[in-house]
């Protein structure tokens, strides 16, 4: 199946301007497998003199070899017997007329030859005046690309341009999806969140446990085992990174809590989800959003990706089920626990709206700063304020149907006064979340938000 090119608008027009200017250019595209940097680069090079490369797990000489090959069938430049890296960059960063060199999985050169990097910064210095390449580099391990530009590294200053892809938001999925009911595209991004390749094993017409039956949990989908795969091609000892990565799907999102169930040192911990967050982009840390000093005794640990946040709930504590193809218990466990799931996903998609409508001036104030709330006590779904005029949004998010708010708003109202932040003049106001309400009076400082309402946001 082909990806769909869909949003991405941003990153293609970025990269055509980038494009047109005159001179050396020299881009990376970094972002996760599956992510749709490949199609990205595709869709930019169409109808242009192009050469994408992409970097195989090969020893040096051959991988040479190789891209000489490819350098000579794509601009006609000869090379005798085995050509260097420096002759390679060389000749290809001499080429004066407007051409576009991608090469793709660059960080494997750290791997392959370590010199690489060095050896292409002394030739950009050699050549950038008066060569004419577009050259971009891509990367789907996010730490190794980042630290082959940080400040000590040969390549820092070089780039004249970054693109960090993200996965596609939820508001894409109107696009992806043009015809399925907004209810529906909660439930598909809930589960499968919004990486290309993975919306592709979406059955949109399906009822959604039959969809994940077939999509995920069957040995013979394609999803079945690729967070796994994707983990073991790019760490070593995966299996405490699958045990973090399971606890933390499973709500326990506290440092001391993952060290515990793991019997391992909340000091050792440390070092397992930093490469998690920063070299793989597959967690995140929180604080509460009113900590203007984040606090690590507060922080608390998500999966960035819904799908991974699925599969490390439902699917790799199950496989022992899975593997001889006896789905049913864990079928069952999607359908026990399918709403409450969706229900957490869906205050990722209420978050979306709220930076939407903040950024088209639609919401009572400027919000600059937007995020979850908790302490000991209490927690409040997503809390928006403006830090100068002190004024604060308090919203609740319910996925469900046919909502009173008004039993909403006074818990939402008791809660705030446990917020510490502005305590002292500041103007509270309140939103409410749902798949529908049962009514839906106007009320001052109250906003309510059906799903069609949070469709509307996105449409404008």
């Amino acid at each position: 199946m082909t990806i769909k090119f869909v949003n991405r608008i941003d990153e293609l027009g970025f990269l055509s301007k980038e494009h047109k200017k005159e001179g050396f250019s020299f881009l990376s595209v970094i972002g996760r497998r599956r992510v749709g940097k490949t199609a990205l680069i595709e869709k930019f090079i169409s109808g242009k003199k192009a050469l994408y490369f992409f970097v195989p797990d090969i020893d040096d000489k051959e991988l040479r070899l190789l891209f000489a090959k490819s350098l000579n069938e794509k601009f006609g430049l000869s090379f005798i017997g085995e050509p260097s890296w420096d002759e390679l960059f060389d000749r290809m960063l001499g080429i004066q007329e407007k051409v576009v060199i991608v090469i793709d999985e660059f960080q494997r050169f750290l791997t392959i030859n370590k010199s690489v990097p060095s050896i292409l910064q002394k030739q950009i210095d050699n050549h950038h005046k008066k060569s004419g390449v577009f050259l971009v580099v891509m990367g789907s391990s996010i730490g190794m690309m980042h630290k082959l530009f940080e400040y000590s590294a040969p390549l820092y200053g070089r780039r004249t341009g970054q693109i960090d892809l993200d996965p596609l938001k939820f508001r894409h999925l109107f696009e992806w999806f043009p015809s399925v009911p907004i209810e529906k595209l909660v439930e598909i991004y809930a589960i499968f969140g919004g990486t290309p390749k993975y919306l592709l094993e979406a059955d949109a017409k399906q009822d959604m446990i039959k969809s994940i039956e077939a999509g995920i949990l069957s040995k013979r989908s394609a999803l079945y085992n690729e967070p796994e795969m994707l983990i073991r091609t790019e760490l070593p000892n995966p299996a405490t990174y699958f045990n973090i990565m399971k606890l933390i799907a499973q709500g326990r999102t506290k440092t001391n809590e993952i060290a515990d169930m793991i019997s391992i040192k909340q000091t050792s911990l440390s070092y397992f989800l930093n490469v998690l967050e920063k070299d793989m982009g597959l967690i995140r840390r929180e604080n509460p959003v009113t900590k203007l000093k984040p606090q690590s005794k507060k922080t608390l640990y998500f999966i960035n990706d819904n799908f991974f946040n699925f599969w490390f709930r439902f699917v790799y504590p199950n496989m022992s089920y899975l593997e001889i193809e006896n789905s049913a218990p864990v079928v069952e466990s999607v359908k026990n626990n399918f709403t409450a799931f969706v229900g957490k996903a869906f205050e990722g998609i209420c978050k979306e709206v709220l930076i939407e409508a903040n950024v088209n001036d639609r919401l009572p104030f400027s919000a600059t700063n937007i995020g979850r709330w908790w302490s000991k006590q209490d927690e409040i779904d997503i809390i928006a304020f403006n830090k100068k005029a002190k004024e604060m949004l308090f919203c609740e998010c319910k996925w469900k149907d046919n909502v009173n708010p008004g039993v909403i708003i006074n818990n939402l109202k008791k809660k705030s006064e446990h917020v510490e932040l502005f305590k002292k003049g500041r103007k509270d106001y309140y939103a409410v979340f749902v798949k529908s309400f049962s009514k839906k009076a106007k009320e001052n400082n109250v906003l309510l938000f059906d799903i069609h309402d949070m469709k509307q946001v996105f449409m404008k």
